[in-house]
């Protein structure tokens, strides 16, 4: 017959050990403390590490838990069905160790998301420029953060810059209905995130101008486009790693169309008000036991629209 201690011991008999919880809490602060590159929202986590030989507690387990929380919170907007730790804890899908780290692996895949209720939009800056324009307008704006991780907290919680372009007050033509058509009802709001757009975004900038955006005017002015591009100062290559503390965007209007009519005002331009406005979106919330989510807002700067 075999021996007692040769017997398998059932799950819900295993003592939970450091390591055990250790693994779980590293998954869940790479995502809402400091982290790394394309993880790390920069919060303070209400759990704490735990060293081999010592006893994991049941305030241990809560505190943990609160930091589940509050990631899943943020990414979802709801609660998570999250298991509170009773006075005996064991081990196996009825306990936290099985509960937690399944919930802990969902927050890192959902790691850019953002819920309904955990952001505040806000304005940031504009420019605007009230005349004609028959070739370009351009203007370029600078988003600065303190460094580099307060770049990565900002876009990691979900955090966008949101671009809007409009006209108005011109003199109604056939071309400046196109800019007009394409401006303010076409186009709409452009966001710009982590992982937005998908071609072009925060990490995937790199020191040379790539396109975020472009879209051109209804045939016959399809010659006429609206273009967002945008650069940073990566150390790397690429950002993929989130070494970038400012990223630079060029707004471009291009009319390459010749208008027929050159001979009668307003002749082969487009006048009236263009303006560009950008907006924020920033992660917020509160946290459990205490606290809020805080992230901090880059420093914004615009130049004047020029016009050629």
């Amino acid at each position: 017959m075999p021996k007692f201690d040769s017997l398998p011991v059932p799950d819900s008999q295993k003592r939970i050990v450091p390591l055990d919880y250790t693994e779980i809490r590293n998954k869940i602060v790479s995502i809402l403390g400091s982290g790394s590159g394309q993880r790390g929202y920069g919060q303070t986590v209400a759990s704490s590490a735990v060293f081999s030989g010592n006893n994991i507690t049941k305030l241990q387990w809560d505190l943990l838990r609160y930091d589940i929380i509050n990631a899943k919170v943020h990414q979802d907007g709801v609660l998570p069905s999250i298991i509170e730790a009773g006075g005996y804890i064991g081990y196996g899908p009825g306990f936290p160790n099985i509960n937690y780290d399944t919930i802990s692996e969902q927050a890192i895949t959902d790691k850019f998301s953002i819920g309904d209720g955990q952001s505040v939009l806000s304005s940031a800056i504009s420019q605007e420029r009230t005349g004609s324009w028959s070739t370009q307008s351009q203007c370029t704006l600078t988003v600065t953060f303190a460094n580099a991780d307060e770049a990565r907290y900002f876009f990691n919680s979900g955090g966008k810059l949101r671009f809007t372009s409009t006209l108005s007050g011109g003199t109604t033509t056939s071309q400046y209905n196109a800019w007009y058509n394409l401006l303010n009802t076409t186009i709409g709001t452009i966001n710009f995130g982590a992982i937005t757009p998908v071609i072009v975004n925060f990490y995937t900038l790199t020191t040379a101008y790539q396109t975020v955006y472009q879209t051109t005017a209804s045939s016959p002015y399809s010659a006429n486009y609206y273009a967002i591009e945008a650069l940073c100062n990566c150390t790397d290559p690429t950002n993929v790693n989130g070494t970038a503390s400012t990223i630079t965007f060029r707004v471009t209007w291009r009319d390459d169309y010749t208008d027929i009519d050159v001979l009668s005002p307003p002749y082969d331009t487009v006048n009236g008000t263009l303006k560009i406005q950008i907006d924020e979106v920033k992660a917020s919330g509160s946290m459990l036991p205490s606290g809020s989510f805080s992230i901090t807002s880059p420093g914004y700067s615009i130049s004047s629209i020029t016009a050629s």
